[in-house]
């Protein structure tokens, strides 16, 4: 894998087999020639990394894009579309970083649903707290704040950093030991700014035969978020527990289905981030979908598809049928925020 962007472009052949793997580069052309001729268009990536599942090399297109993005935030030279992205994405993430929805159990094991899942069903969040209490026989708590990967996901890593040493001092505060986190981005974010905090992803806690009645897979189609799309101990379990094969996208695309959420694509290409989510929703052939991504989930109702969360599947509650807006979302999470005495920190 190249470890800096001279070391892709460099490396790279321009072979463009990974061009297939994304609809960012069947419009826009292949990593090479865009990092090179038009670097702007590397704020369009997604970072899902379809990209280097493809690669005959095992280079890292993404990566390349990636560091690209960084660089031209470091240069100051954005794109507006990025600019405004940007923007809007500290906005989101600062205000998810303060009172009144920020929430610190005081107890050594926490829960920490991430903002999509809390905001999307705070049901399926405090079910699962519970579930965790029984699997783990101990008292957990819910930890609640932003974790900043909306930048991050922009290449703007600098605010991330500085948010992560915050969350740092607010768990150590609250005497919480041990984090165990319902987002996929959560726990990259983590894993990357917060080596020194013990991080568990939920389903690697549960046990395989969690479900008392596993569903018809004839009916459901398991679709994993880009950062654990070939992780084992996330996409490999989540698959062994609903009874499914690893991911019907290994064996159609070889690549994760990406749904066209990161990046914040939306904001500045909408007709590109629809057609990333049309195109996995194509791959799951008109079945129920199954992820363990509540923004994954938003996307495919929006698209008039069914879809379900793997967290609402294993504690039995009934999926909800429509997207949720941005607007409920907040207030779930406040309301979650609020549900119990709150550590101020």
């Amino acid at each position: 894998m190249s470890d800096s962007v001279p070391d892709f472009l460099n490396d790279c052949t321009s072979c463009a087999r990974c061009v297939p793997a994304c609809p960012f580069l069947e419009t826009h052309g292949s990593p090479e020639d865009i990092i090179s001729n038009r670097p702007d268009l590397a704020f369009l990536c997604t970072n899902c990394k379809g990209c280097d599942h493809r690669c005959p090399l095992d280079l890292s297109p993404s990566s390349a894009m990636f560091l690209t993005k960084q660089s031209r935030i470091e240069a100051g030279k954005l794109p507006d579309t990025a600019a405004k992205a940007i923007k809007g994405a500290k906005s989101f993430a600062e205000r998810g970083h303060n009172a009144p929805f920020i929430r610190y159990d005081p107890l050594p094991t926490a829960f920490w649903p991430g903002c999509s899942l809390a905001g999307t069903s705070p049901e399926a969040t405090e079910a699962t707290r519970r579930l965790l209490e029984t699997v783990l026989g101990e008292d957990v708590g819910l930890a609640m704040d932003c974790c900043f990967d909306p930048l991050w996901q922009m290449g703007d890593t600098g605010p991330v950093l500085d948010a992560c040493g915050r969350i740092r001092e607010r768990l150590s505060h609250a005497g919480v030991e041990r984090l165990i986190v319902g987002c996929a981005n959560c726990k990259k974010v983590f894993d990357g700014f917060m080596p020194g905090v013990k991080t568990s992803y939920v389903i690697e806690l549960l046990p395989e035969d969690i479900l008392d009645e596993r569903p018809d897979g004839e009916n459901l189609y398991l679709h994993h978020p880009c950062p654990f799309y070939h992780v084992e101990a996330m996409a490999g379990k989540t698959g062994r527990i609903v009874g499914l094969a690893v991911n019907g996208e290994m064996e159609e695309q070889g690549s994760p289905a990406c749904c066209g959420y990161g990046g914040s694509l939306a904001a500045q290409d909408p007709d590109l981030a629809r057609l990333f989510t049309e195109k996995a929703v194509t791959i799951s052939s008109g079945t129920t979908i199954i992820t363990s991504c509540m923004g994954c989930k938003n996307l495919f109702l929006k698209n008039g598809s069914k879809a379900g969360h793997i967290l609402e599947l294993i504690t039995g509650l009934k999926p909800k049928n429509k997207a949720v807006g941005s607007a409920k979302k907040w207030t779930n999470r406040f309301a979650l925020a609020r549900g119990k005495s709150v550590k101020k920190v």
